[in-house]
């Protein structure tokens, strides 16, 4: 792999932060790896929130520059370093809408608004409560946001175009963190995430994110 050592990671453990290990293992750079996890303590702490004051991984930091929320990492390491491809669609200007908008949508009506929702009743039900109704509403609404925003016919290979992009690796992370969460996906979804599962970088990634 090609040395970069001022890249810095910190962050492990949780779907968010497989994101900027895959990115990287896709891009084929090193980096420092702080395996540090949410909600352990490590991140309360005044000398990391001197780097991140949101107190949240992952954090990147590259030659001085601080870099938080995971798909801005993915965004700023492929924009910085290169290495995937891209066809002529994806530089159109309509290639280009349509990435911010598949972006916008996965981040806020599937992450955000179905998933989180879910992991604040579950996971961390002892900070926010159960609710049992909330969370099925959560599943459902999921599911179905899910089944308009990318319908059968635009999961054929890539999200976006004919070449893997970081939407690629926001939707797997999604997908994986729903099926965490037992909601039962559709085969075509299930077969996508398969079939990225397979890139020997998401492996890496997966890898490197073990907290």
């Amino acid at each position: 792999m090609s040395q970069q050592p001022e890249l810095i990671v910190w962050g492990a453990g949780t779907s968010r932060t497989l994101r900027v290990h895959w990115i990287l293992a896709e891009l084929n750079l090193d980096y420092d790896n702080r395996r540090i996890g949410p909600r352990t303590g490590e991140t309360q702490t005044e000398a990391y929130k001197a780097i991140n004051p949101k107190a949240k991984v992952p954090v990147l930091s590259h030659d001085g520059l601080i870099i938080s929320e995971s798909f801005a990492i993915a965004r700023y390491l492929r924009r910085t370093f290169g290495g995937l491809s891209t066809d002529d669609t994806q530089l159109s200007p309509e290639g280009v809408a349509r990435f911010d908008e598949l972006a916008s949508f996965m981040l806020m009506e599937l992450d955000a608004t179905s998933l989180y929702i879910i992991r604040r009743h579950l996971d961390l039900s002892q900070i926010y409560g159960e609710a049992p109704n909330a969370v099925s509403s959560a599943k459902t609404y999921f599911l179905k946001m899910l089944g308009e925003g990318l319908p059968k016919s635009a999961l054929t290979e890539f999200v976006w175009g004919r070449c893997f992009s970081e939407l690629d690796i926001l939707l797997t992370s999604i997908l994986d963190w729903a099926d965490a969460a037992e909601i039962v996906l559709p085969e075509h979804y299930q077969v996508y995430r398969h079939r990225m599962h397979q890139r020997p970088a998401y492996r890496l990634g997966k890898t490197n994110n073990k907290a």
